[in-house]
């Protein structure tokens, strides 16, 4: 009774009755870096820039399948680039919140009540469109919409050098599906990442990385031991 009174305690549960809520954080970190865009060293000018590099009638520009660059009016511009990344190993709600499985016989909801982020680190010399935050089953090691996964919510705009943190605004059809493969299907899963990166020539060179913590605040309802 003792463990169980310290228990409801620690972890905020609503009630230590025959029915009872209890919240929890879980969280993930979220990194990139500029080396993933792979622009052509061609395109690097003395002074630290995408170069305006020219490309004539021809249109010829060094280029790869990696990194596509165009030629628009006469001058090469890198094309945008999608970054889409798998964020950590799997998470596992039974591991993260043992103690609370320990108190309950049956867990009857699981929900995702807000998400939130804080930049730890931004050395990027080069603005981050929004990053949209997706969840996928923990057998699904790529982000593939047709293989499930689905999105969570979406960080906003990050300009170069920024810091900071705020809420992570929620999809809601993403997030209420999360509660149901909790409640269906699995205690597991995995997150991904994926943004947009679109640069310019004039603009500084594509360097340093960013590192994003986002915390998820979970509930649990259901019946106890």
């Amino acid at each position: 009774m003792i463990r169980r009174a310290l228990l409801c305690a620690l972890w905020g549960l609503a009630s230590c009755g025959q029915t009872a809520t209890a919240t929890f954080p879980v969280g993930v970190e979220v990194e990139l870096s500029a080396d993933e865009l792979g622009l052509p060293a061609e395109l690097r000018a003395a002074d630290g820039t995408v170069a305006a590099l020219p490309c004539g009638p021809m249109g010829s520009c060094p280029s790869s399948a990696e990194a596509p660059v165009v030629c628009a009016a006469d001058v090469c511009d890198p094309s945008p680039q999608e970054i889409a990344v798998p964020v950590g190993d799997v998470v596992d709600i039974d591991a993260i919140a043992s103690d609370v499985e320990a108190l309950f016989a049956e867990i009857d909801r699981v929900e995702i009540l807000a998400v939130d982020y804080q930049i730890d680190r931004n050395s990027l010399s080069f603005p981050i469109e929004p990053i949209e935050i997706f969840w996928g089953p923990a057998s699904v090691e790529v982000l593939d919409e047709a293989m499930g996964v689905r999105l969570l919510g979406t960080v906003p705009t990050i300009a170069a050098g920024a810091r900071g943190e705020g809420a992570v605004a929620l999809d809601a059809a993403g997030s209420a599906a999360l509660s149901d493969h909790f409640e269906t299907t699995d205690h597991r899963f995995r997150v991904f990442a994926r943004t947009r990166v679109d640069l310019e020539p004039g603009q500084p060179w594509p360097e340093g990385s960013l590192a994003v913590s986002v915390r998820m605040r979970v509930r649990v309802r259901g019946s106890l031991l």
